[in-house]
């Protein structure tokens, strides 16, 4: 699937603004700027609503989980990465490569 480029036109503006790079990546800025801002319109383009996410910590792992629904359906995902940050690169890079593999939420949010 391909990310829609009207929501990369702004992430991108912002990107042009951004100089420092101690702390974050400008890759891994761009990635986390797109999941938080313009995560559920992304999906939305391709019928899949999001309802949340949350990041849950386990030893040295982070687990994201992504929450959303089409139609009435439930649906979740999980990733793991080292961080937080690693854990959003990877859902894009999933997404951009049909490779992301949502399942039916047994425990849907009410």
């Amino acid at each position: 699937m391909e990310i829609p480029t009207e929501y990369l036109y702004p992430v991108q503006a912002a990107m042009e603004q951004w100089e420092d790079g101690r702390v974050l990546g400008a890759v891994d800025l761009e990635n986390l700027l797109l999941f938080v801002v313009y995560g559920h319109k992304v999906l939305s383009q391709f019928g899949t609503h999001l309802d949340g996410w949350v990041f849950r910590q386990k030893m040295d792992q982070w687990l994201l989980t992504v929450k959303a629904h089409e139609g009435d359906t439930p649906l979740v995902v999980f990733i793991t990465s080292d961080t937080t940050t690693g854990c959003v690169v990877r859902f894009w890079d999933l997404f951009e490569n049909d490779r992301l593999k949502w399942v039916k939420d047994r425990y849907p949010w009410i």
